[in-house]
């Protein structure tokens, strides 16, 4: 055979191989698609789902974030479903991110990439506990913080409180929030509205929860005075609520100020007693309201120590007492010779030294001048003066409330202070009682036992 013959045989050869080795080769991989979606905005700290389709099956999913022009980090893996389909779930974080999905297949790596914002979420914020209260006590409110979506919350709230009547809130506590819950305890003197206040923090809006209302209740006995009953003809302010637990009775010396509202009242020049031998007692005292009221009372000092028993035994009683002013408030008076106790009398209130006339017969010295001698709740339980029953005549005949009416030496008041040394003077003068216990002998001698 001719060299000629030779050269084309092998090209055939060479063609056929070729021919051979293409047709035993196996086809190449198909390229990966990738679709990919999620919400354009999520709750800081909440999840979303990235969602789409990649092909073909049994590829690698890889979820990353990149927060502003910082590196891309992973988030989460996984791989489609025997239909393509996936699910990919994070937590967004706060403000603008991209989102990176990378499906990588045996043909290939693709990849899509998402805007997410990430927004503070809306919250409910609310406040559950008792709507009711007695004066004093406490009570424990509980707090609730979660988002919109369930999600608890944790922070400091502030708590808020607004008295009845008024429009101004005021902040009264912190209250810790832990995994959506916190307690606080409250003791509101009056009725009072209270509101939670949350902040706004890069997780949730700021909020504030409806109002919950809580009554104060008194602790002692209303006293309701039967229809057709006068009421007093002078009114007085009601005197502030008592804050300390108990009695809480204090004897004092006369200070410089209660002494000036003394002199040229219900002290002046020729009083059998001076300032050294007076002493200022502060009690609580249970009011016709049935709330604790601080009063006072100015006595002998000889009479003091007996006083203060009689005022801690009225209080465990809860003896209801209208007021408890001193008489200097109430001027002087010229038929009186000394503080006007006629208007105190009209006023309701209870009142001990005074040095002034008696009521109806202005010439002749009060026991009250030696501060010995106590007048109770006096607008129920009027005098016989010699002007008529004074400061009325209604009252004279009434027997009820029996907590404020003194009609007989077997009742719980008049028991009290006789068990402690005062004397009562009975139909003559219902309001009156005067010390004779032990000590009255070192004061000075009263000219009558009269009002």
């Amino acid at each position: 055979m001719t060299s000629r013959l030779l050269v084309p045989l092998a090209r055939l050869a060479a063609f056929a191989l070729l021919l051979a080795l293409l047709a035993a080769a196996p086809a190449s991989a198909a390229a990966p698609t990738l679709t990919a979606s999620s919400p354009a905005t999520g709750y800081t700290g909440a999840s979303v789902t990235v969602s789409g389709a990649a092909t073909p099956p049994g590829g690698e999913l890889v979820l990353e974030r990149r927060v502003a022009d910082g590196p891309w980090r992973p988030v989460s893996t996984g791989r489609p479903a025997d239909d393509g389909s996936y699910a990919l779930r994070l937590v967004v974080a706060a403000g603008a991110q991209t989102l990176r999905v990378s499906y990588r297949s045996a043909g290939g790596t693709v990849a899509r990439e998402l805007r997410v914002t990430g927004v503070a979420a809306p919250v409910r914020v609310s406040l559950s506990g008792s709507h009711r209260l007695r004066d004093g006590h406490r009570l424990v409110l509980t707090a609730r913080w979660t988002t919109t979506d369930g999600r608890p919350v944790s922070g400091v709230a502030q708590l808020y409180g607004r008295r009845a009547g008024s429009s101004t809130w005021t902040r009264r506590a912190s209250v810790r929030v832990t995994n959506g819950t916190g307690t606080v305890r409250v003791r509101p003197r009056v009725d009072t509205t209270y509101q939670l206040r949350t902040p706004a923090t890069t997780l949730v809006r700021p909020a504030g929860s409806s109002g919950h209302v809580v009554d104060n209740l008194p602790p002692g006995r209303v006293i309701r005075t039967p229809a057709g009953a006068p009421a007093p003809r002078r009114t007085l302010p009601p005197q502030r609520r008592a804050i300390a637990a108990g009695p809480h009775v204090r004897v004092k010396k006369i200070s410089a100020r209660v002494w000036r509202s003394m002199k040229g009242r219900s002290w002046h020049r020729g009083c059998p007693v001076g300032r050294s031998s007076l002493r200022l007692i502060e009690t609580s005292y249970y009011a016709y309201d049935g709330y604790r009221r601080r009063g006072e009372l100015v006595v002998h000092r000889s009479v003091a120590k007996a006083t203060k028993r009689v005022l801690i035994d009225l209080y465990e009683a809860k003896a209801p007492i209208r007021s408890m002013y001193r008489v200097d408030p109430f001027g002087w008076s010229k038929r009186l010779r000394g503080a006007d106790d006629m208007k105190s009398m009209a006023a309701g209130n209870t009142s001990a030294f005074n040095c002034r006339g008696i009521v109806g017969r202005p010439g002749t010295r009060s026991p009250h001048s030696t501060g010995r001698s106590i007048d109770l709740n006096t607008w129920e339980n009027p005098y016989r003066s010699g002007w008529g029953l004074v400061p009325n005549s209604a009252w004279d005949a009434r027997r009820t409330p029996t907590a404020i009416v003194y009609r007989s030496r077997q009742h719980a008041v008049v028991r009290i202070l006789a068990r402690h040394g005062f004397r009562w003077m009975g139909s003559a003068d219902w309001q009156h009682f005067q010390y004779a216990g032990r000590g009255a002998r070192h004061l000075p001698p009263p000219t009558t036992f009269l009002d």
